[in-house]
């Protein structure tokens, strides 16, 4: 399955199947984080440093799945291959450049960006150098993997992304297991940089093999026309990657072991959340792709209309059923580890109030994923600008005093009110839609999850 293009339906299916297994193992990893070092300061300095370097790739993945990728798939399609091959080529070459660039200045100006980017004391910056510098070169592979990953599925390779993580998780558990003892935190990364380079080389030859893929071919006068249009998706998503950042910074400054805590309740909601979300519209985005190109108004309402209305309703029982047993979970998974008494208390109360946002996240992301697909980036730029800055506002006005319970809720308002406010124009786009229909489907979905949200809060 990793070495031939699949169908839509059969895409969703084995890249959903391979991906929940990659995260299934990446949360063994993270479990043996737990098992093998406890929650303390070193750990909360390892997830923010990884978080950040996830932060920074994700800017860049988002460039390539809202800007690259669909630019790549309309040159394939009106011009011919070599025309999208050079497009992808030459941003190869830039994402090197900047990924190398990050990656050089991370490793010599280490100390005086993190006293800067987090809250932590300098001490405890100091004692953890060595692994922060060992992190910093996974900027520019991951860069790099996912660029080539995203190519690869807009091929219909479906399963090659999810495949690539997995191998990553994959060593960075043989190595935490094998080296823990002589290499402390640092064999967990060291596993994760020895996947992302086998991942690069695998890649790579797919790309020659299978495609055929020529990568004399560079064409950088595209690369100006390509950012013109994709600068205002750009510039939203900063503000996203800002608002998933805040948390960061204010939890370095909570008792230690916080941040480890809302890291592993993240883990948690991540593994349905990434099946249904992440999955599902990352293979539909290709697939609106195609029929807006097409200019087929019906299939988009229909596809749009069946999506968020059975999603978003399994997501809703599922989210209530895990927030209901969230104690239980995180007894079952980290009871047994060196986490202290209250990180796991911690887990607990943050995983049962992060996995109400599913439903809502699910609408929100699809959603983005058609004004894409219809080149509407302008919209994505005042959609993801206003939501997230009321989320930055709330952030920073609420979390110090109210605490850390009060982080998924204020996450949770925004998405609330921008599921319903673009509902108006996804109509104008999108005639067939019948938005109505959505919107008082959404108006349920929101009541079902701030109730207990506040409920939750408050008890």
């Amino acid at each position: 399955m990793l070495l031939k293009a699949e169908s839509y339906k059969k895409g969703i299916v084995q890249s959903s199947a391979v991906n929940v297994t990659g995260k299934v193992i990446a949360f063994i990893q993270q479990w043996l984080i737990g098992f093998y070092f406890g929650s303390y300061s070193g750990t909360d300095l390892f997830f923010f440093t990884y978080n950040i370097i996830l932060f920074i790739s994700y800017f860049f993945l988002n460039l390539t799945t809202s800007v690259v990728v669909p630019e790549a798939i309309r040159l394939r399609v009106n011009k011919g291959e070599d025309e999208s091959e050079s497009l992808v080529n030459s941003f190869i070459v830039i994402y090197g450049v900047v990924g190398a660039l990050i990656t050089i200045l991370g490793l010599f100006f280490t100390e005086y960006f993190f006293e800067i980017i987090s809250s932590f004391p300098a001490e405890t910056i100091e004692n953890n150098v060595d692994l922060i510098r060992w992190c910093t070169p996974l900027v520019f592979l991951t860069m790099f993997v996912n660029l080539l990953t995203e190519v690869l599925a807009s091929y219909r390779f479906f399963t090659m992304p999810n495949f690539a993580n997995a191998v990553n998780s994959v060593l960075a558990v043989v190595f935490v297991v094998v080296f823990h003892e002589e290499m402390g935190l640092a064999s967990v990364v060291i596993g994760l940089l020895a996947g992302a380079f086998i991942n690069v080389v695998v890649i790579l030859w797919m790309m020659r093999k299978k495609l055929g893929w020529n990568f004399t071919l560079f064409n950088f006068e595209k690369i100006k026309h390509t950012f013109s249009y994709g600068i205002y998706a750009q510039l939203g998503f900063i503000v996203y990657l800002i608002a998933m950042y805040v948390p960061q910074y204010l939890f370095s400054d909570f008792e230690e072991g916080s941040l480890t805590a809302m890291n592993y309740a993240d883990k948690i909601a991540n593994i349905p959340g990434i099946f249904l979300i992440t999955q599902i519209t990352n293979v539909m985005a290709i697939k609106f792709n195609s029929l807006v190109s097409n200019g087929d108004v019906y299939k988009i309402a229909m596809l749009t209309e069946k999506l968020v209305i059975y999603v978003s309703g399994g997501l809703l029982l599922l989210a209530v059923v895990m927030s209901v047993c969230s104690d239980w979970i995180v007894e079952i998974l980290f009871g047994m580890t060196n986490i202290s008494g209250s990180s796991l208390q911690l887990t607990s109360d943050l995983l049962a109030l992060m996995m109400l946002y599913l439903p809502v996240g699910f609408s929100y992301n699809m959603f983005i994923r058609i004004f894409n697909a219809y080149s509407k980036q302008k919209y994505v730029l005042w959609i993801q600008t206003l939501t997230q800055s009321s989320i930055i506002v709330l952030y920073y006005l609420l979390i110090p005093s109210l605490g850390e319970l009060s982080f998924p809720v204020l996450r949770l308002i925004p998405y609330t009110f921008a599921i319903l406010a673009v509902l108006p124009l996804l109509g104008r786009l999108c005639p067939k839609l019948r938005t109505i229909r959505l919107f008082v489907f959404n108006v349920l979905i929101v009541v079902a999850v701030m109730i207990p949200s506040v409920w939750l809060l408050c008890r």
